[in-house]
């Protein structure tokens, strides 16, 4: 499904109704990160939070592998 493409954008299950097992939005991730990405520094610049509240530090560690990067970096030490 590509939101604002061609074709309609189908409930789930009216598209499970038509067969569909598997979805997939490719564009919605990357679109929700660029507009993040985007408005973040505009909201820092004038001193507001941005208006999507950033990962706590766990929280972006955890996403991003802090751990299994940790965990592989002591291997070569």
């Amino acid at each position: 499904m590509v939101e604002q493409g061609e074709s309609p954008c189908l409930p789930p299950a009216r598209l499970e109704e038509l067969g569909y097992k598997i979805l997939a939005y490719p564009l919605t991730l990357l679109s929700s990160a660029a507009r993040a990405m985007r408005d973040a520094p505009t909201a820092l610049r004038v001193g507001a939070p941005p208006a999507d509240a950033p990962l706590d530090f766990s929280e972006l560690q955890e996403v991003v592998g802090f751990d299994h990067y940790h965990a592989e970096r002591t291997r070569y030490e």
